[in-house]
C-alpha cells in the first residue's frame, strides 16, 4: 500500500502475514526494501504476527525526504503508524536497519513492545575487525562521500539487473560458505536480486542517505533503550562482525544476544521463526 504524508509525500508500505495480529515494524538492510520482509512472511503467519515494512525515504516507492540523522525515522515511523492505526508495536531491524529499529526504540518507550536485532551494523566509530575488506572499503567511502558510495552501489544495480549471475558471484566473493550456500538457493538467490534491484528503482539517491546517516553520529544512545531486546548474530558473518553484536548487547541495558554458530550475514535468515519467536510473546 502506499501512504500519503500531510505535505503530499507517499511512503510504500508492505504488510505481510496475519491480518489485524499484533504488529512488527521491519526495518530492511541497506541497500534492501520493504519486499525483505516476504522473507519473514511464513514465519510471521506460524507466530500470529503481522509484519508492516516500509521503504525509507528515496528507497522503492517511497518519495525522496532528508532525514538529518537515524534518529529522525522515529518521525517517520510514527507517520506510518498512525496512518495504519497501530498503537503498540515491535520492532525488527536487519543488518543497517538495525539502527533505525534501535531509533524507534530509543524515541517511542511508550508504544514499543520489545525490540529483535539481527545481525544490526554498529556506529560508524566502532572497530571493523573481522569485516570483510570491501565492506571495510564501502563504509569508508562513506564517511567520506556518501553519494558517491550510493552511486556506486547503484551501477551493481545495473549490473544485476544485465548480468545477475556476475553480480552474485561479485557479491558473495567475500562471504563465508554459510552465505554462498544460502544465496545458492533459487529462491533467496531471486529474493536477494529482487530486493537490491527495488532499492534502487528510482535512482541511488535513498540508499546514498542511508550511507550517510549510518556513518555520522545517530542522535540517540543505545544505553537509552528501555524495552526488552534480543540480538541475533552469526559468528561467521563478515559483512557485521560479531563485535558489533556485542557490543549493542553491552550498550543497551538488560539485552539478550543470541549468537548462531557458523552463521553468516544471510544464512542467518533461513530460520526465521526461531530470530522473531519473542516478538510474539
Amino acid at each position: 500500500m502506499k501512504l500519503s504524508r500531510a505535505d503530499g509525500g507517499v511512503i510504500a508500505v508492505e504488510v505481510v502475514g496475519e491480518p489485524d495480529a499484533p504488529a512488527v515494524l521491519f526495518c530492511h538492510g541497506l541497500a534492501d526494501s520493504r519486499l525483505a520482509a516476504y522473507g519473514f512472511a511464513g514465519a510471521a503467519h506460524a507466530l500470529g504476527l503481522r509484519l508492516i515494512a516500509p521503504d525509507r525515504p528515496g528507497i522503492g516507492d517511497t518519495v525522496a525526504r532528508r532525514l538529518p540523522r537515524v534518529v529522525d525515522w522515529a518521525v517517520e515511523a510514527t507517520v506510518i503508524l498512525d496512518a495504519l492505526g497501530v498503537g503498540s508495536v515491535a520492532l525488527l531491524g536487519v543488518s543497517g536497519g538495525g539502527a533505525f529499529a534501535a531509533a524507534c526504540a530509543s524515541e517511542l518507550p511508550d508504544r514499543v513492545r520489545s525490540l529483535v536485532l539481527i545481525a544490526p551494523l554498529g556506529p560508524p566509530a566502532w572497530p571493523t575487525r573481522g569485516m570483510a575488506a570491501g565492506q571495510r572499503a564501502s563504509l569508508q567511502i562513506a564517511r567520506n562521500a556518501p553519494a558517491f558510495g550510493g552511486w556506486f552501489l547503484g551501477r551493481l544495480a545495473t549490473l544485476a539487473r544485465r548480468a545477475p549471475g556476475l553480480f552474485i558471484r561479485l557479491a558473495t566473493s567475500e562471504m563465508p560458505a554459510s552465505d554462498r550456500r544460502a544465496l545458492a538457493r533459487s529462491d533467496a538467490r531471486a529474493a536477494f536480486l529482487t530486493n537490491y534491484l527495488r532499492a534502487f528503482q528510482h535512482g541511488s539517491w535513498g540508499v546514498a542517505q542511508d550511507l550517510r546517516v549510518l556513518t555520522r553520529p545517530w542522535g540517540f544512545d543505545l544505553e537509552s533503550i528501555t524495552v526488552p531486546t534480543s540480538i541475533h548474530q552469526g559468528d561467521a558473518d563478515t559483512t557485521v562482525p560479531l563485535p558489533h553484536a556485542r557490543r549493542f548487547a553491552a550498550a543497551i541495558p538488560g539485552a539478550r544476544l543470541h549468537i548462531h554458530p557458523g552463521q553468516g550475514h544471510f544464512s542467518i535468515l533461513t530460520a526465521p521463526e526461531q530470530t522473531l519467536a519473542t516478538l510474539a510473546v
